[in-house]
Order: structure tokens, then sequence, then C-alpha cells
């Protein structure tokens, strides 16, 4: 199904209970357009909520080349969604579900150099060489929201999980050091979804700038919302309305939003 703008203009409507902003930026807090990105900030935590699947991984992926194809990039999104119900609950079983979210966004156009022109000074009245401009639209990445990794996931690992951690730690279990509490468990669970990612996604480079993981916890405050929130609004922070909303999340490729 295809969510029209209708769908969700009815679906911000239909938001209730609190506001879940701390604080606003009193410069901006009358607008519209901000009421508005705050109430489609607010009505995606309400479904988070009731859900239960509160975001705990905030990925970013940025393609070391180009992407300005929107269909390749939803597409390379669906790629995401395959490996990781693959690598961590290849069984499909419920208790191990995790809730997936694609925001897009795009880099900002800029103007670069196309090639050189000969052009003629008129004032030294001889001719010389300048550069024609064009504008380069600014290439696609991603922002996605996964839901928490279940302890008995990499407690208990699958052949995959096991292979992967001897990769990444050069044993066939896990550090016990990493095993002692909450912080060692969680970058066991950052590290297989890092490597899962990179090694199975070939759009996904290999440097640090193509791949960033943010755990909920950790994460501070962005414009008035903390933790968890705090990631929901940076991923909306392009949501100013309808349009820029449908522009924005991969509905097709994503979970949380049920409009039917």
């Amino acid at each position: 199904m295809t969510a029209t703008k209708t769908q969700y203009r009815e679906w911000i409507k239909r938001r209730y209970g609190p506001i879940h902003q701390e604080k606003s930026e009193e410069k901006y807090k009358t607008k519209r357009w901000k009421i508005t990105q705050n109430n489609i900030r607010d009505t995606f935590i309400d479904e988070y909520r009731r859900s239960d699947f509160i975001p705990t991984y905030m990925v970013t992926r940025t393609y070391y080349y180009d992407q300005n194809s929107i269909k390749q990039v939803k597409e390379d999104n669906k790629r995401m969604n395959r490996v990781l119900e693959d690598f961590l609950n290849p069984r499909n079983r419920l208790d191990n579900y995790i809730c997936k979210d694609h925001f897009i966004e795009s880099h900002k156009d800029k103007l670069v150099r196309k090639r050189p022109i000969k052009v003629k000074n008129t004032m030294m009245n001889e001719w010389e060489f300048d550069w024609e401009m064009e504008i380069k639209k600014g290439s696609y990445h991603v922002h996605s929201l996964f839901s928490e990794i279940e302890d008995e996931v990499v407690m208990n690992p699958n052949g995959k999980i096991r292979k992967s951690i001897e990769k990444i730690y050069g044993i066939d279990t896990i550090p016990i050091s990493l095993m002692e509490n909450d912080e060692g468990l969680t970058r066991v669970k950052t590290d297989l979804l890092e490597y899962a990612l990179r090694k199975r996604c070939d759009f996904i480079g290999n440097s640090a700038m193509s791949l960033d993981i943010q755990v909920s916890h950790e994460y501070g405050e962005y414009d008035g919302y903390r933790g968890w929130k705090g990631m929901v609004a940076y991923v909306t922070k392009k949501m100013y309305n309808v349009d820029n909303m449908v522009h924005v999340y991969d509905y097709g490729n994503s979970d949380i939003l049920d409009l039917s």
C-alpha cells in the first residue's frame, strides 16, 4: 500500500497524549511549520509507545558514491531489512522481531565545475579559460531506526551470529569482559549490526563515514527531545508538513505506521 497525503493528515489529527518535547525554541515555537513538525514527531512517538517497539539504534548510512535514485535507495532499505531478518531472526520468531523504519534525506545541492571553456576578456582583448558551472544534486543518505535486539539472540546465537562473533573478536564466544554489564552487551549488539550490514550490503562502504550506529540510552538531546525521542526528532527534522513527510519516510519498507 502507498500511503497518501490524506491518510497522513488524518493520522496526525488522531494523535493524542502528552507533548513529548521537554523544552522548545522560543524563536520558532509559535510558527505553523514548527507546530506541524512537533505534531508529526509526537505522533511517531505515540505510535512507538503503543507498539512497545521503542527505537534503540539509529543507523545512519552515507553512500560512498553519488546516489541520486530514490528508487534504488528504497531497494537498499529493503535489502537492509532482509539482512537483519535473516541474520538476527531467521526463524521469524515474534519474540525476536525488530521494528525497522527508514528516513531518507539528501545532502544539499552544490555548485561544481563542469568543464573548462574559452571566454574573451574584453578589458584585455584576449582569450582565456574559465569554468562552466553546474548544480550537482545532493546525494541521498538514510537514517534508520531499529528496535532492541533481544539478549537471547546474542547469548544463544544461531550459526551465522556465532561465525560473525568469531570474525569480530577472534574467538567463537563473546569475550567475558563484554558479558559483565549491559554496556558490554550493547557493544556486542552494535558490533554485530555493523558487521552484518557492512558484510552483506555492498552499497555500504568500509570507511567510518559510511556507517554510524548510535544507541538510544547514549543519545543526548535534539530540539528539546531526549534519548530515543531525540532520535525520532532527529530523523524527522525535515518533516515540516505532510509533503515533506511523504518524501522522507519510506513507508513501503518501514513498520511503525499502519494507516490501513
